[in-house]
């Protein structure tokens, strides 16, 4: 005799299952997916738990696209993010609640995986709005996590800061997120990195690193040595940086972390042209643009064009212009910020002065947007 399954039990399924997902536990996420996807199958009446398991498959494939990249997961066939996200909007307008308050913190970071960050902002803000709905204190943490991410991306280190705090502060009360706890040290060393406290950074970095290698989570593994990179690039330790993000990029190919790979890439190209080691940088630059086209990396894309404008056209000032219109419509002022220095400081190199100084006025003009750039996020989705 077949057992009538309720609404009530798969509901308390998919809550199970959310949590496995907010820990990173992909094979009991995994195995909890496939279940509750066959139970709901004889109850198609319930239409807000369809709903429900809908939001919960689309935070569940961010999961895997963030630790474990779908083409090589080989679990089974799995949606893709943009056709979840399509057969959702269709049901927005049921959407009431806590079913709210996910859609719209769901919504944010995927877009913030995008890199819109505006968006993301946007859509956080709107979850916030509905964050009395959230009664689990995990739930709380997840949703400061993401908005000391964003906020670091748009560059807003104190916001950042307080946000990864009340996050950390959560999360070590528990003992099953050790994957938030890495990501945590490594926010907080990101942010010590833009407050140019390198060695506050370092240190952070690398109790990162210790944490990811002891969970065996590559990605993690490489996204700290390339932020130790990253450090060590800004000290003027530029070998002991190509040390460090070669040892990055080790991590990433092995584990065919593609989305990984452009950033990596970009940045050991970006040093050795600043070395003058043309060769070396073209290699590098050349397998960059290779992995941005198989990742579909269109930031990495043009920022890989922006190097070769500078340091082998010339440079082509047209093309670094189309470089700097596509970073602002992503409101990416930091790069912006950095690019533009790049070309400031080659042409004073050269002494051409007066294109020096344009360049400079860019620098300003960006460092003027990131200081603003609270202001944007009142802005309307």
């Amino acid at each position: 005799m077949t057992s009538v399954i309720s609404s009530s039990s798969v509901g308390e399924k998919i809550n199970e299952w959310y949590m496995y997902i907010r820990r990173f536990s992909i094979p009991d996420a995994e195995y909890l997916r496939r279940e509750i996807k066959q139970e709901l199958a004889q109850i198609e009446e319930d239409q807000d738990l369809h709903l429900y398991y809908s939001l919960m498959e689309f935070r569940h494939n961010l999961m895997l696209e963030y630790l474990e990249p779908l083409e090589k997961m080989r679990i089974e066939e799995q949606p893709r993010l943009s056709d979840l996200l399509l057969e959702i909007d269709k049901k927005q307008a049921r959407l009431t609640g806590l079913l709210e308050y996910y859609f719209n913190f769901f919504r944010g970071m995927y877009e913030l995986d995008r890199r819109e960050y505006i968006l993301a902002i946007q859509f956080f803000k709107k979850a916030e709005s509905k964050l009395n709905f959230v009664k689990d204190k995990i739930d709380k943490a997840e949703f400061f996590f993401k908005m000391s991410e964003v906020y670091y991306y748009m560059k807003q280190t104190y916001v950042s800061m307080d946000y990864a705090r009340q996050a950390f502060e959560i999360y070590n009360e528990q003992t099953t997120y050790d994957i938030r706890m890495i990501q945590c040290q490594s926010l907080f060393g990101a942010n010590f990195l833009d407050l140019k406290q390198y060695d506050k950074a370092i240190a952070h970095f690398q109790k990162a690193y210790t944490l990811a290698e002891a969970e065996q989570q590559p990605q993690l593994m490489g996204r700290t040595l390339y932020n130790i990179a990253l450090c060590k690039q800004n000290q003027h330790s530029l070998e002991s940086a190509i040390e460090y993000v070669k040892k990055s990029i080790h991590v990433f190919e092995e584990s065919k972390m593609l989305p990984s790979l452009p950033q990596a890439f970009f940045l050991i190209t970006q040093i050795y042209f600043k070395l003058g080691k043309i060769d070396n940088a073209c290699e590098y630059h050349k397998k960059g643009r290779e992995y941005s086209i198989a990742a579909e990396d269109t930031v990495y894309l043009m920022e890989f064009e922006f190097l070769e404008s500078l340091y082998l056209s010339g440079p082509d000032e047209e093309a670094i212009e189309k470089c700097f219109v596509f970073l602002e419509s992503k409101m990416m002022y930091a790069d912006i910020e950095d690019f533009a220095l790049d070309v400031a400081k080659y042409y004073h190199q050269k002494e051409n002065y007066k294109k020096a100084s344009t360049y400079f006025l860019k620098v300003e003009e960006a460092r003027q947007h990131i200081q603003g750039g609270v202001n944007l996020y009142e802005m309307e989705v």
